[in-house]
């Protein structure tokens, strides 16, 4: 039981700090004074949002599909 919760734990954990740096970076590059290019604030803000979306895309393909096989 133990190694089923650190095996679906882990997973998890990753994507969730991965979202979690994503929003960060997305708000300091918006919310702070940081002297960057607007082209490259829209980059960085893709990016980060392409890794949150695709983080959440990841953690419901594992719950719902990846534990269920």
């Amino acid at each position: 039981m133990w190694y089923l919760i650190q095996e679906r734990a882990l997973p998890f954990s990753i994507l969730a700090l991965l979202m979690m740096a994503s929003a960060v970076v997305v708000y300091v590059v918006w919310k702070r004074p940081v002297s960057l290019l607007l082209p490259l604030r829209i980059f960085t803000t893709v990016v980060c949002l392409t890794c949150i979306v695709g983080s959440a895309g990841l953690m419901l393909f594992t719950l719902f599909v990846g534990y269920n096989a």
